[in-house]
């Protein structure tokens, strides 16, 4: 599938990830659906309940899009 920039309409586009860090660990950020549970120790989360987070950079003028696929 060939996209293209909202932005700048260019069609050099690079698909990538963003690292999430924490306690240690670097993993794909995800998107959790709904309102987040806030704890006292941090956000509760299910590893079943996440998606990955596909990222698309235009190579001309930087802009970012985030998808989450399905």
């Amino acid at each position: 599938m060939m996209r293209s920039c909202p932005k700048c309409q260019s069609s050099q586009i690079d698909a990538g990830y963003v690292v999430d860090h924490g306690y240690g660990e670097k993993k794909v950020a995800s998107f959790h659906a709904g309102a987040p549970d806030k704890r006292w120790w941090g956000l509760k989360t299910s590893k079943a309940a996440t998606t990955p987070v596909t990222v698309y950079r235009c190579t001309r003028c930087g802009y970012l899009e985030s998808y989450v696929k399905g």
